[in-house]
């Protein structure tokens, strides 16, 4: 039932009401006056006013009382303008914000609950793009078709029964109109969608290499290299994939177009003058009078069909995009961030992992067997080459993944029991990839977790000091108030990748969290630098678990526990004085490191 073409769209036009009905009422009420005005200007001007005079002509009425008749409906008509001019020049302009931003906060807040592991699925990661992308636009065109439908239909009832009565065979011509909407252009619609839905991976590698042309961190290498051939091939063969789809499709639509345009105009017009002129000249059944009547009322029909079927197939099509959004809210995260459970209890005594592996989904064990148990406020390093899933084993810490196989426990509690917003509110973190937003450095520091006062203040003064950063900050225009980035203003600041880091380290400092994982925070820092670092990353972990991550094992030998790592498995651990007494790969990795720092 549910893969039901019928189901699917009834679904999406449900879905469509009902979000917009939850944002703006007033949107959806009179998008249906709107649509409803239309139709009765058209049936009050071009079927009953003209029935309405020519039954009066008949009646040899006085011109004066034909024209009191007249100016009535005229003035009725200009009251249902002015609706009409005051929905789309306030009320649609107003709505459309609110619908906009409506729709929008759903998908961030949907967004932000997705889990980590689907933005690793290609396939989810295209239906949330086409979600996200169109959901704003396709919204308020849905709840237009919708209204239109739904007038529509009245009006096409209340016409029919003005062609019934003049004629009852003159409705057969409104077959033709049917045939061309619901049959050919549906078709139509249809394969225009699902062409649309194969291009877009490939509008994802053009988008992608605009943005990376356009984008000032990529320009060095871009002038220093040949990557800029690299990227117009991937962008010559995304484009020459989307214009073989095109291909594929373009015969085929234009038959299509041709046989809805033919059967929804040609056959319909002259076929209704061919029949209303027979009737009048050849057997004589009808007058010229009704004629002409059921002419205009005829025409005005035909219009009202195809408006009618178009905004169907508007709705269709509308709705197979929708159908995305609708997903994308419906998806139920492994890991909800409303997830209810226990409040995490301090101090935190016990961390442990119980036997973990975990996986990404492309591919196999990134993590195998992982057991160890940590007491009390102790420093721990993990050290080894890349891809031995360091930085994984910190994501599955902190709830960004849940392992494939074991536990991993918090005070003796595995952590999938705790609220997961409040469980991670135990985690100070600082990453080798974290992100500066365009904002101060202020909110990028604090990012969102202050009040403006005092203490906010100290807080922050304190995370910079921690992050050796106070005379940068105090060199830039506006200090901490300072924009960072030019995506919003020209006058924002660009800092270089030691300065980012640095940012980033103070944001891990700002929190006042009795667990801090560093991972890699040092990797674009100068030896200087990166050693006051360290020592402030000690200085700030004296009564906190701290987890560091380092390829320099210079930065680990004052750790309590060092775990050297390999292919997703602990090989060795200890201090940094056992693991060298063990003269194991940790020791050999450092004797290289070392001899290379005294050359």
């Amino acid at each position: 039932m549910k893969d039901n073409f019928l189901y699917r769209t009834l679904s999406s036009c449900k879905f469509a009401v009902k979000t917009g009905w939850r944002i703006s009422r007033k949107r959806v009420i009179t998008e249906f006056l709107f649509e409803l005005c239309q139709y009765l200007n058209s049936l009050l001007v071009a079927c009953v006013l003209i029935r309405f005079i020519l039954d009066l002509a008949m009646k040899q009425t006085a011109f004066q009382k034909m024209m009191l008749y007249v100016w009535s409906v005229v003035l009725f008509t200009a009251l249902l303008s002015l609706f009409q001019t005051f929905f789309n020049t306030y009320i649609k302009p107003v709505t459309d914000v609110e619908l906009y931003s409506g729709i929008n906060e759903m998908l961030y807040d949907k967004a932000c609950q997705v889990d980590m592991v689907c933005f690793e699925d290609s396939e989810f990661y295209n239906e949330y793009m086409m979600a996200v992308s169109q959901a704003h636009v396709k919204l308020p065109e849905a709840l237009r078709g919708i209204s239109q439908i739904t007038a529509g239909f009245l009006a096409m009832i209340a016409a029919a029964g003005i062609i019934y009565q003049i004629d009852r065979y003159a409705i057969l011509f409104t077959i033709f109109p049917i045939l061309g909407n619901f049959v050919f252009y549906g078709f139509l619609n249809s394969r225009i969608f699902h062409m649309e839905k194969e291009n877009i991976v490939f509008g994802r590698i053009a988008d992608y290499v605009n943005r990376t042309i356009h984008l000032g961190e990529y320009a060095k290498e871009i002038r220093m290299s040949n990557v800029f051939r690299l990227l117009k091939k991937q962008y010559d063969r995304a484009v020459d994939s989307m214009q073989k789809v095109i291909g594929r499709y373009s015969v085929g639509n234009m038959i299509l177009f041709w046989m809805f345009q033919y059967f929804t105009f040609t056959l319909l017009q002259e076929g209704a003058v061919i029949y209303g002129g027979y009737r009048v000249l050849i057997s004589g059944t009808m007058v010229f009078a009704q004629m002409a009547v059921i002419q205009t009322t005829m025409n005005a029909n035909t219009w009202t069909l195809i408006n009618f079927a178009d905004a169907v197939m508007s709705v269709v099509k509308d709705g197979l995009y929708l159908e995305q959004t609708r997903h994308f809210l419906e998806y139920e995260p492994a890991i909800p961030e409303d997830q209810e459970g226990l409040q995490p209890t301090l101090p935190i005594r016990t961390i442990e992992f119980e036997h973990v592996s975990f996986g990404y989904k492309q591919g196999g064990y990134v993590l195998k067997d992982i057991h160890f148990r940590l007491e009390g406020t102790q420093s721990v390093a993990f050290t080894g080459y890349n891809g031995a899933g360091k930085s994984t084993m910190m994501k599955l810490l902190l709830r960004l993944y849940d392992p494939d196989e074991g536990r991993i426990l918090v005070n003796g509690i595995d952590i999938r029991q705790y609220q997961v917003r409040a469980y991670r509110k135990l985690f100070a973190t600082a990453f080798q990839n974290g992100k500066i937003f365009a904002d101060t450095i202020e909110e990028n520091i604090l990012m969102g977790c202050h009040a403006g006062t005092k203490e906010d203040q100290e807080r922050l003064q304190k995370a910079l000091a921690l992050a050796d950063a106070c005379g940068e900050v105090e060199r830039q225009p506006y200090q901490e108030k300072t924009l960072l980035t030019r995506e919003f203003s020209s006058e924002g600041v660009v800092l270089s990748g030691g300065q980012n880091q640095k940012i980033l380290a103070a944001r891990a400092f700002a929190k006042e969290s009795p667990v801090a994982v560093f991972d890699e925070p040092s990797s674009a820092l100068d030896p200087i630098a990166e050693y006051q670092l360290f020592e402030n990353i000690r200085l700030y972990s004296r009564d906190r678990i701290l987890f560091f991550i380092s390829h320099r094992l210079s930065s680990v030998r004052s750790a309590d526990v060092v775990f050297y790592m390999e292919n997703g498995r602990i090989r060795e651990r200890g201090s940094h004085e056992e693991l060298m007494r063990q003269d194991g790969a940790y020791a050999a990795l450092y004797k290289i490191q070392a001899k290379n720092y005294r050359t």
